[in-house]
This record gives structure tokens, C-alpha cells and sequence, in this order.
């Protein structure tokens, strides 16, 4: 019984934990607001988003949305990108301002944008450090300190 405990706290809480922590993250970071662009914002506008599998490495066990989305400075000319995860069909024909990361490959919400920008890095915190301290506790119930000794008694014959 306590081989299954050691390989449950190994094998299984180590990828439930990324995933849990994956949703937090997705759910915190990725909620927007529409709010007006300022000039110098690149600005997006969704075409079509198609839905991804609930359960992924990205997302967590958070169902998201990659998008085609048409990307230019107010007035320039757009190229497409895509988004994953902060745009939904909600927002498909919307102006959204965004930013990218990585020399523009990559798109994301303008920081300004974000409905919960400080809440986010901190449940993810909160969270990692939680699911350590949960498979810490485990380990230490399974562990033969913890568990009680079985007494082992010597039988003295005398003849």
C-alpha cells in the first residue's frame, strides 16, 4: 500500500499539479476587457477562433480558443497572427489592443487590457506552493517515521 502511495506522489501529483496550475494561470491571465486603443497600441481583430480540448499542456483543464487574428498599428497595414487562449469568438470582429512577445512572433492581451493583471502570477504562486506543501504531507504520512513500528519479539528458549 505504501508503494502506491510513493508512486501516486511521484508520478501522478507531479503532472496534476502542472495542469492545475496551468488552469489557474489560463483563467486568471487570459480574461480581457475591451477598452480603447491608444494610437501607438497594435490593435487586433479576431476572424475565427476554433475551440481546443479542454485538458492541455497550455490551458490546463481549461477549454481556450486559438484565433486568426488580423493585427496592424492604427491605420497600417494588418498582417495575421495568432492568438492562443485570451481571444474568444466573443471577440471576433471586435477591436482588441494587443502586444506581442519574442521580436512579434508571438500575440498576446495588452497589459492594460487584462482584467486581472497582479492576480494572476500570484495564485499561480499560490498554487505551486500549495501543491508542494500538499505532496510534502503526503510523503510524510507514508513515510516510516510516521508510520507506527510493528514490534518484533525474540523468543528466548532456555534449555
Amino acid at each position: 500500500m505504501k508503494l502506491l502511495g510513493f508512486l501516486f506522489v511521484f508520478f501522478v501529483m507531479p503532472p496534476l499539479g502542472y495542469l492545475t496550475a496551468a488552469t489557474v494561470w489560463t483563467h486568471l491571465g487570459d480574461q480581457i476587457v475591451v477598452t480603447e486603443a491608444k494610437d501607438e497600441t497594435p490593435v487586433g481583430v479576431a476572424r475565427s477562433c476554433e475551440r481546443q480540448d479542454p485538458i492541455t499542456l497550455t490551458g490546463g483543464f481549461k477549454a481556450w480558443y486559438l484565433c486568426q487574428v488580423d493585427v496592424s498599428a492604427r491605420g497600417g497595414p494588418a498582417r495575421t497572427m495568432e492568438s492562443r487562449g485570451f481571444l474568444t469568438p466573443e471577440h471576433i470582429g471586435v477591436d482588441v489592443p494587443v502586444a506581442t512577445t519574442h521580436n512579434g512572433r508571438n500575440l498576446v492581451a495588452n497589459s492594460d487590457t487584462m482584467r486581472y493583471p497582479n492576480l494572476a502570477p500570484l495564485a499561480l504562486a499560490g498554487t505551486v506552493i500549495g501543491w508542494i506543501l500538499l505532496m510534502a504531507a503526503m510523503l510524510w504520512s507514508l513515510s516510516r517515521k510516521h508510520m507506527p513500528k510493528k514490534s518484533v519479539g525474540r523468543s528466548r528458549e532456555i534449555a
